[in-house]
């Protein structure tokens, strides 16, 4: 189960428009999310059914919580259908309070750059689509207290929310970041992430390395997040 971050030198391309590699990356990580999610429902399904079987009564909200599943395993059922048959379901986003400020923050300044329909008005939904996308996280840490990790002190919390939610890879085109334009090793307090470029990403970690991308459609990340408003096209 990979876990991986994505700064914004990906994840803005990857959200402000339907087309290129980093958005069917994006629609991958999203149907692992689902399928993360869906596991955890179940564990909790069972565990509440076992409840009620125990008790020998009915458990408030049970019935809205098999529907909830029902409606994931639909989300889940449309993009299998569509993706290929060895798409991976197990590689997963990890994000963090800082890591999502960063993205709205940028999508303000440069967003209409990559997207010129992009209003002010779309970037709640957008940071709340990237919220969704992530299924894990380290726990809450204050910014400013993060150490000093890069040569950009903005981008230190980045690379600690990769480290403290025990990522394998961060993956970034910010040369701050990758410093040699490739790779990079980082440690702190025992954790360890390694840093890649979206390209060495592709081509020498990404499983299964032969995947035929060019039968994944962008625009199928609305059948992860159908409500997501935003023009893309």
């Amino acid at each position: 189960m990979p876990r991986i971050v994505l700064d914004t030198s990906i994840s803005l391309p990857a959200t402000l428009s339907p087309r290129g590699l980093t958005r069917k990356l994006l629609v991958l990580l999203a149907y692992g999310t689902l399928n993360h999610r869906a596991e955890q429902r179940r564990i909790d399904l069972a565990a509440l059914h076992h409840e009620e079987e125990e008790s020998g009564a009915a458990i408030a909200g049970a019935d809205r919580s098999d529907a909830a599943a029902d409606a994931l395993g639909w989300r889940i059922a449309a993009l299998r259908d569509m993706l290929p048959a060895d798409a991976p379901s197990d590689w997963l986003a990890v994000g963090s309070a800082s890591i999502f400020d960063e993205y709205e923050h940028k999508v303000r300044q440069i967003g209409t750059r990559l997207n010129p329909a992009i209003r002010e008005s779309d970037v709640g939904p957008l940071r709340r689509q990237m919220e969704a996308i992530c299924a894990i996280g380290p726990q809450p840490f204050n910014v400013a207290h993060t150490p000093t990790l890069t040569r950009d002190r903005k981008d230190d919390p980045i690379v600690y929310t990769a480290l403290m939610a025990d990522a394998d890879y961060l993956v970034s085109d910010d040369r701050d970041i990758v410093p040699d334009g490739s790779e990079h090793h980082y440690e702190h307090d025992g954790h360890n992430v390694l840093a890649v470029t979206f390209n060495r990403l592709m081509a020498g970690h990404f499983e299964p390395a032969d995947l035929n991308w060019g039968e994944i459609d962008g625009r199928w990340l609305a059948y992860a997040y159908p409500l997501f408003p935003v023009k893309v096209a």
